[in-house]
């Protein structure tokens, strides 16, 4: 068994059940900040400070030993929501013009479209709020 991946009790975590609890939690945040941004009709970029304390929080629930790994997990859940957030959110007015689900819109976007989409949507703040959000993750994952 990996020592990285002890709890604070000593015993060890299987990698296999940081991931059941990680990657739920990350799709299920994506789909809060959706939710979130459909009914403000707005970005919310304010949401990737959640992604990070969600993704501290999942970590530290599913007891990980702290250091550069959990540290080196939280920004790379931070990511991966915020990634998938930004996504759902370049699919929502597509979904709306087009009476489909933000989820069926985004699947049927290309990735250089989505790129193009979430790059005219984003203002400054909403990017500078992403770094803010991994290097809290960064910070705090630990």
């Amino acid at each position: 068994m990996l020592t990285l991946f002890r709890s604070p009790s000593g015993i060890p975590q299987h990698p296999l059940l940081i991931a059941v609890m990680l990657v739920p939690g990350f799709f299920v945040f994506a789909g809060a900040w959706l939710a979130v941004a459909a009914a403000c009709n707005s970005r919310v970029g304010w949401m990737a400070l959640l992604a990070a304390l969600n993704s501290i929080v999942l970590l530290r629930l599913a007891r990980t030993r702290s250091g550069a790994t959990r540290a080196l997990l939280a920004v790379l859940v931070t990511g991966v929501s915020i990634a998938l957030g930004e996504w759902l959110l370049a699919g929502l007015p597509i979904s709306r013009q087009m009476d489909q689900s933000p989820l069926e819109a985004a699947r049927r976007m290309g990735a250089d479209f989505s790129w193009l989409l979430i790059q005219l949507g984003n203002t400054p703040l909403d990017w500078g709020l992403v770094v803010v959000a991994l290097a809290l993750a960064a910070r705090y994952g630990r």
